[in-house]
């Protein structure tokens, strides 16, 4: 029902925004003017722990000559509601100039002129810093716009267990496991040899095992003119096989990431696996503080992903967009992402940050590993793949049906045309 509820405020504010869009006296959104801001005010929307403190300070020192407000705001649902309600407004006296966008920054795309495109401000140049798949995430269909440049980014890893790796004789280092896992029939084996030797998983629901292969993809739901294709052959032959993976019962069952019902399955060694994004690191050491020493990363299976990740974009309302633009760009520099990877764990996203030595670290729970090679290695190596604007429709539809398979016994042919039917209905509102 939350999901339901959910998609429903989603689609509801994208009409409000779309309504609101062409209205305007000439100091609305999309003028470039705003006659109730000073020129040299600079204001920042964000939330907790979404950029550095101690960055944003260092904007301070770096603009001597404008005053500099950073505004935190709640998160989650809250932030994008609030964004959403802004950009619907005619009203942009207190509109900050600078907001921070977090991966849903596609569905943000079709009212790109609510932003500056900073394409025109050095954005061209300054994408160079980063890697293509994740410039591209902030990029219009036609590839004239840019609405955000790149924060941070989440690539994937594969979490596991290396003491039950080894006993079970599947790998000793997580070198060795890279390579028995870089296909999927590999990875199948592998998680065979856990369930019938060990009794355990590295799969906790169907629909993560879907979500988290469909990040590792070249192409989703959508085409760049956001034409739905999320019914052809790339996406059904995911849903095939992990609607396989649970026939062949591989699949723990139909526990969600990061509940509390996934970590007691960690602390009971039900789940010895998991193909997650980095941030999720912090989330398994508190969940199983207890096994400290014996976890190790390997590169994801089959590919790598991403699953996260933050842009920083400009309003069109900004008096100054220009200095917002370089305000962006410069918290956004390669020492900058470094600072902020060492005091916040925001992984990089700028390619000189990634290959620095200045973020390799050992980490005592991972077994004295340095993981963030790992993470580095495979943030430069994800596919680049568009996500449309109305990428949640589809992919809501597709997980709820799966779950219907898992918890009802739902037919999976029959899932997969109702889910195909319910995002025609979702799309044509």
């Amino acid at each position: 029902m939350k999901k339901i509820i959910g998609l429903f405020l989603s689609l509801a504010l994208v009409m409000v925004i779309a309504a609101c869009g062409n209205s305007g006296d000439g100091n609305g959104e999309g003028s470039g003017k705003s006659s109730g801001k000073d020129s040299d005010k600079i204001t920042l929307w964000y939330w907790n722990r979404g950029l550095d403190e101690s960055v944003l300070e260092k904007v301070k020192e770096e603009f001597p000559d404008v005053e500099f407000v950073a505004q935190k705001l709640p998160p989650g649902g809250d932030y994008k509601t609030k964004l959403s309600s802004l950009l619907a407004s005619k009203k942009t006296d207190d509109a900050p100039d600078l907001v921070l966008m977090n991966i849903w920054v596609s569905e943000f795309l079709p009212h790109e002129d609510k932003f500056a495109n900073l394409f025109d401000y050095g954005g061209k140049e300054f994408i160079q810093n980063f890697p293509e798949w994740k410039v591209n995430q902030a990029i219009t269909g036609d590839g004239e716009k840019l609405i955000a440049v790149p924060v941070d980014t989440a690539p994937t890893g594969f979490f596991y267990r290396e003491d039950v790796f080894k006993d079970l004789g599947i790998a000793s280092t997580p070198e060795e496991l890279t390579e028995k896992i870089s296909t999927w029939d590999g990875y199948v084996e592998v998680l065979k040899t856990l369930k019938d030797k060990g009794n355990t998983y590295a799969e906790a629901s169907i629909q993560n095992a879907f979500s988290s292969s469909l990040n590792k993809l070249d192409k989703r739901f959508f085409d760049e003119e956001n034409n739905f294709i999320g019914d052809e052959a790339h996406i059904k032959e995911v849903w095939d096989k992990v609607i396989d993976l649970d026939k062949q019962g591989l699949v723990l069952g139909n526990i969600e990431d990061q509940s509390q019902e996934w970590n007691a399955a960690i602390n009971n060694n039900e789940l010895v696996g998991y193909d997650g994004p980095v941030w999720a690191k912090d989330i398994i050491m508190d969940a199983a503080a207890e096994t400290s020493g014996k976890w190790k990363v390997a590169r994801s299976p089959f590919s790598d992903g991403n699953d996260g990740g933050s842009f920083l974009a400009v309003l069109n309302s900004s008096k100054n967009p220009e200095v917002s633009a370089e305000i962006a760009k410069f918290i956004n520099s390669a020492e900058n992402q470094i600072e902020s990877y060492k005091n916040l764990s925001l992984f990089p996203s700028a390619i000189e940050a990634l290959d620095s030595d200045k973020i390799n670290h050992e980490e005592e729970f991972f077994g004295g590993q340095n993981t963030t090679e790992i993470f580095s290695e495979a943030a430069k190596n994800v596919q680049s793949a568009y996500k449309g604007p109305q990428e949640s429709i589809a992919l809501t539809a597709f997980t709820d049906e799966l779950e219907l398979v898992k918890t009802k016994g739902k037919d999976p042919e029959k899932a997969w045309e109702d889910a195909l039917k319910q995002i025609e209905r979702d799309l044509s509102l």
